[in-house]
């Protein structure tokens, strides 16, 4: 094999910034449409259930703790999670009371460490004020 073959291409590459991160000790910055793993704002449950029934993985479980209370649990496996993001989009309550993060790193040794619960009170919400009925027009005489 002849050495002076390869010398341009090594000589070009000797000078160029690598085209990789050094990843562990620095990481890139997730694009702003990342779907990462979800998570609950517990003051805004309303506990409708909805991201439990859309939840194409069967990730997410809601049991009443206590109904008097309104004390409810939720779960979400991240060992099932596709993290596809349809809770966020099924969630009626404005702001959304299930988000998305950016994290990326969810390994463990253990899957029942995958998962993240909460115990919260239902979130009561406001009712939306109807709108004035319109005065009755008084006939000009």
């Amino acid at each position: 094999m002849r050495i002076a073959a390869f010398l341009p291409e090594l000589l070009r590459h000797l000078f160029k910034k690598p085209a990789t991160v050094d990843y562990p000790f620095k990481k890139l910055a997730v694009p702003k449409d990342f779907r990462g793993t979800p998570y609950l704002r517990p003051e805004l449950c309303i506990v409708c259930k909805a991201c439990e029934r859309d939840c194409p993985a069967e990730a997410i479980e809601i049991t009443s703790i206590n109904e008097a209370e309104k004390r409810f649990s939720m779960i979400i496996h991240n060992d099932r999670c596709i993290h596809c993001a349809q809770c966020v989009d099924s969630c009626p309550t404005t702001p959304k009371a299930m988000q998305i993060d950016s994290l990326y790193e969810l390994a463990a040794h253990d899957c029942h460490k995958l998962t993240k619960a909460w115990i919260y009170v239902r979130a009561v919400t406001k009712p939306k004020a109807a709108a004035p009925a319109a005065a009755p027009a008084e006939p000009n005489a």
